[in-house]
């Protein structure tokens, strides 16, 4: 998964980790095709669930690729949010694997290459979903669905002042309501799954 990487490389890290562990898997011959990007974009978050999030700017409108450089993981589609401040992000992805292994696989990715939290998944992501923080910044619930996986991430990464060039800025933690929101955008996802 690529994610916007101005706002959410963090997250594009924790995912990339992943990417290289399916590549040695081998497709069996009766692997099944993964959904196409295109298909996958109808997955994501739309922009008016955003908007009553909180979330007003586009940071990237959605895009679609089939070329992961992950034969059990080939299709990918994605879109980023931003509030009004340009100081919190909200990313919705959706990657489509040949095979239930596959994705499972990318999913166990996502899990060792990030920390965990001690927030839980929504349980009406299934048994499958987890919850993971990396650079501090950046919160995502990953779940699988057969053969896709899907994730939701927010950011609270604040972007440095041109006044502070000589200090650097911890990133704020995730707040309690702002975890309702993560929560609620992956249930919100989790039911757009087609």
């Amino acid at each position: 998964m690529t994610i916007h990487r101005k706002r959410f490389g963090a997250l594009a890290v924790a995912v990339a980790v992943a990417l290289p562990l399916t590549a040695t898997t081998q497709m069996p011959a009766s692997a099944s095709t993964a959904a196409s990007s295109k298909s996958l974009a109808k997955d994501l978050l739309p922009s008016s669930y955003a908007k009553k999030a909180g979330f007003t700017e586009v940071a990237e409108k959605i895009t679609t690729n089939s070329k992961t450089g992950d034969k059990s993981c080939p299709h990918v589609a994605e879109e980023a949010f931003e509030n009004a401040s340009g100081q919190l992000g909200l990313v919705s992805e959706a990657v489509a694997c040949t095979t239930s292994h596959g994705a499972a696989t990318l999913l166990s990715g996502a899990r060792s290459g990030t920390s965990a939290t001690s927030a839980r998944p929504p349980g009406q992501l299934g048994s499958s979903a987890i919850e993971r923080s990396s650079g501090g910044s950046t919160y995502a619930i990953y779940w699988q669905r057969g053969q896709t996986v899907e994730a939701v991430a927010f950011t609270t990464d604040v972007p440095a002042s041109s006044s502070s060039t000589s200090t650097s800025v911890a990133a704020p933690p995730i707040t309690p309501a702002e975890q309702k929101v993560l929560s609620s955008a992956a249930v919100e996802q989790d039911g757009l799954l087609g």
